[in-house]
């Protein structure tokens, strides 16, 4: 660091020169706080002694500024304390104060004693921080200045910049002196460090050492108060050039010292770490002082609302008239800037000062859409207001509407009902509503009667989803109406446009929603990258499936999911099934799901997902209990349609698996009579178990069928699955647990209306596969309780062990996840 004070020490070294050949001097060190003058003066000191000066050193400080003769008594040497004046006046009392004629007797002995001894050789007197030295020990030191001519002395004293400088008549005392020269020791150069250190030696050193949080802290301890202050103020308003209004003072000295120590770079910016760093000084009342008088000032001024709203968010005593406005104005700005985080920030605040119970509630509804966007978990702290708001009959059609969406998302279903019902009479918003039931949330359906809720003589006709009408509305979502369309709605949309098995056209609005959303909405990604999840699975790419599964389910938390998760877990369970990661897919199997998911779609997904897990770890009777909860969902919905998930695949295989060809003949003769020609994929995978199920003859054609029409639809591992089958030959799979005979298909199993409700629910529980512990833990009773269930159970199906117990019981159990 000192490299670059070669030019100092040229001119100190000629300076002591002089001293030597009988010319004395006095020389200033100017510089700001930590910019090297006490490393400089240290240094000087080493050349003289070596020289063989006689060296006298003192060191002043704050705390004893007011201690009379307090540096006088550091610097001088042995000798000079003997001298009876000077002893005595060190012996001062600090309360007193020290009269002029004993200061001029203590002066006039001090020179004495140190010129004589400069007659043996030269004498540096250094004082470093002199703008600390007590007035007494400055006094005497002025007096020898004053009378350096001839004397072979040189007197060094640093001092600061701003407020830290010497003061102006000690200054001015020197700089009459013919002999006087003050030295500046400016920051360093710093090169790319400049911004951040601005060529402070110390800042230097700390970020080299990685410790410039600790070197910074120092700078501003050794600062003034004031210009700490001055400091901070530019971390409030942005700039120097508004911190003397907002303080209320002078603050030329300040940005001096600011300066001269490389706080303040060219132009008077601070770096921003650096100037949080001051304001990190302040106490939190002192900041929000300064940030309530900005926030004053720059409303005055006309500042930009976003600045305004930014002083009120650190002022929470400040609540002018003014404020909501001014917030209100702030959140567009944020949400046109795609700055949603910060738009939240100013409508909560706003939602706190509003003292309008109506404008209150408007923004409480602004709040959960935004929320929502941003992550449905934070959006439920902004909905009592609202679902309170709705059961009064208090709140908009629209907004009771998207109250209704958050509830149905979360798993408040009956809070959700209760919302529709307060939207009787208004058709457009009943028709969404029965729209969003009809297609994603379908075992609510019929718990309400939307045509009791219509106006008389309306029908209540809900229009149902179509290709055409998905990319309209992806269309108007991407390039004209935005704020009107929900990212559930999207959502919804892309899922349309995949179970038509429009996979191009998904992943092409999936791409240009994901550019637009990748900056505002947490939640929008989530749900991207969801649709992406399946659209990956149904074309065979598991890697793919995977990575985007595991990015939304980590984008959005488990409650900021809520329903929808299951969508995301049953493509990340299926890609773990297909890689042969049966570890960790056994983990995701295991998670937790809200019991509310399976009245809507994607428990379909979920639970179609754990029965493919359940038949690769060989448990084919809970897969098959998995694959019939679906179907049995999907029928009583309106909803059987193979291209959401192709359940009746699933269960023949299980069938098959089961020993139980004909009935898995039958399943799949009725997938293939719901499925046309534009359906590829799914056609192709029946033809596949079609195939697995018939006679040996009979599977080539059908397998060479489901080959083409794998290829065509673009699903790699479905067509792999295919061609293992054509080369007669069995795809690895993970050891599979030996299957448990059953009853010969199409046996009527009677008593089980005989069984009890505990008993039901033990007895399907076991079916399962579930131990006597897992099914006492399940149902928080005792083992020897699940022992007698099961024991009474047996005896009224008239059966002798568990594997007899009757499929039928599956369902249940399903239910009771």
């Amino acid at each position: 660091m000192l490299i670059a004070r070669d030019e100092q020490i040229a001119v100190l070294k000629a300076r002591l020169a002089g001293a030597e050949s009988g010319t004395g001097t006095a020389t200033v060190l100017t510089g700001g706080v930590t910019c090297g003058k006490t490393t400089l003066l240290s240094q000087f000191a080493e050349l003289a002694e070596d020289s063989g000066a006689l060296v006298l050193r003192a060191g002043c400080a704050r705390a004893e500024q007011r201690l009379p003769f307090g540096a006088l008594a550091q610097l001088l040497p042995a000798p000079a304390l003997a001298d009876e004046r000077i002893a005595k006046a060190l012996d001062h009392d600090p309360d007193r104060m020290v009269a002029e004629n004993e200061l001029l007797r203590v002066s006039r002995a001090v020179g004495a004693t140190l010129f004589a001894l400069a007659e043996d050789r030269p004498l540096a007197i250094l004082l470093d921080d002199a703008q600390y030295c007590d007035a007494p020990s400055m006094s005497c030191l002025l007096y020898l200045v004053r009378r350096l001519g001839g004397q072979r002395v040189t007197v060094v004293l640093t001092e600061g910049a701003g407020p830290l400088a010497l003061d102006p008549a000690v200054r001015a005392e020197l700089s009459r002196q013919p002999h006087f020269e003050a030295l500046p020791v400016d920051p360093l150069p710093a090169g790319n460090d400049l911004p951040l250190t601005g060529g402070n030696p110390q800042l230097m050193r700390g970020l080299t050492e990685g410790r410039f949080t600790e070197a910074l802290l120092g700078c501003l301890h050794r600062a003034a108060p004031s210009t700490v202050e001055v400091l901070g103020g530019i971390a409030v308003v942005g700039s120097a050039e508004d911190v003397a209004e907002l303080l209320g003072r002078e603050v030329d000295a300040d940005l001096l010292a600011l300066r001269a120590s490389g706080l303040l770079n060219p132009g008077d910016q601070a770096h921003p770490d650096v100037a949080a760093a001051a304001l990190g000084t302040f106490s939190p009342e002192a900041a929000a002082d300064l940030h309530e008088r900005a926030a004053v000032l720059t409303h005055t001024a006309g500042a930009a609302p976003e600045v305004v709203a930014g002083h009120l968010l650190r002022a929470p005593r400040l609540r002018p008239d003014w404020a909501v406005a001014v917030l209100s104005d702030a959140a567009d700005a944020a949400l046109r800037d795609q700055r949603p985080a910060d738009a939240v920030r100013y409508l909560e605040l706003a939602r706190t000062i509003t003292t309008d119970p109506a404008h209150r509630l408007d923004l409480a509804a602004l709040l959960a859409r935004i929320t929502w966007r941003l992550d449905p978990g934070q959006s439920a702290r902004h909905l009592e207001p609202l679902v309170t708001a709705a059961r009064d009959g208090r709140l908009a059609g629209r907004d009771t509407t998207e109250l209704v969406g958050y509830l149905l998302w979360q798993g408040k279903h009956d809070e959700a009902l209760t919302g529709i019902r307060g939207l009787a009479g208004d058709a457009h918003q009943l028709a969404q509503a029965e729209l969003w039931l009809s297609t994603t949330y379908p075992g609510l359906k019929r718990r309400i009667r939307f045509d009791q809720l219509l106006p008389g003589g309306q029908t209540g006709a809900v229009p149902r989803p179509t290709v055409l009408g998905a990319e309209h509305l992806l269309q108007r979502s991407q390039f004209g109406e935005r704020d009107q369309i929900s990212p559930q709605e999207e959502f919804g949309a892309l899922l349309t446009l995949i179970y038509a098995g429009r996979l191009d056209a998904a992943a092409h609005w999936g791409r240009l929603h994901h550019l637009r959303l990748r900056t505002t909405s947490r939640t929008g990604q989530a749900l991207l990258a969801a649709v992406r999840a399946e659209i990956a699975m149904r074309q065979g790419e598991l890697t793919v499936a995977h990575r985007e599964a595991s990015e939304a389910l980590r984008v959005l938390s488990e409650r900021g999911w809520g329903v929808g998760i299951g969508l995301p877990l049953a493509n990340l369970l299926l890609a773990l099934i297909g890689m042969g990661r049966l570890d960790e897919a056994a983990e995701v199997a295991e998670r937790p799901v809200p019991q509310a998911m399976f009245d809507t779609r994607f428990g379909l997904h979920y639970a179609y997902a754990r029965g493919q897990y359940s038949m690769t770890i060989g448990r084919h009777q809970a897969a098959l209990a998995d694959f019939l909860f679906c179907g049995e969902l999907m029928q009583n919905w309106g909803m059987d349609q193979p291209s959401v998930v192709p359940w009746r695949t699933g269960a023949a295989q299980a069938w098959l698996e089961l020993g139980n060809r004909g009935q898995a003949r039958k399943l799949v003769d009725a997938q293939l009579a719901l499925t046309g020609l534009e359906q590829p994929r799914v056609r192709g995978i029946s033809l596949r178990v079609l195939a697995a199920a018939s006679e040996p003859g009979q599977r080539p054609q059908l397998v060479a069928e489901a080959v083409k029409l794998l290829e065509a639809a673009g699903d790699r591992l479905e067509r792999a699955k295919a061609l293992q089958l054509l080369a007669g030959e069995r795809r690895p799979q993970a050891p599979r647990v030996k299957p448990k005979p059953v009853r010969p298909a199409g046996e009527v199993v009677r008593g089980l209306e005989k069984l009890s409700e505990s008993e039901s629910r033990v007895a399907a529980l076991a079916v399962c596969g579930c131990s006597n512990r897992e099914i006492a833990g399940k149902l928080y009773i005792t083992v020897s309780t699940v022992e007698q269930h099961l024991t009474r159970a047996y005896r009224k199906l008239g059966i002798k062990r568990r594997c007899d117990l009757p499929i039928e019981l599956q369902t249940l159990a399903i239910r009771s996840a």
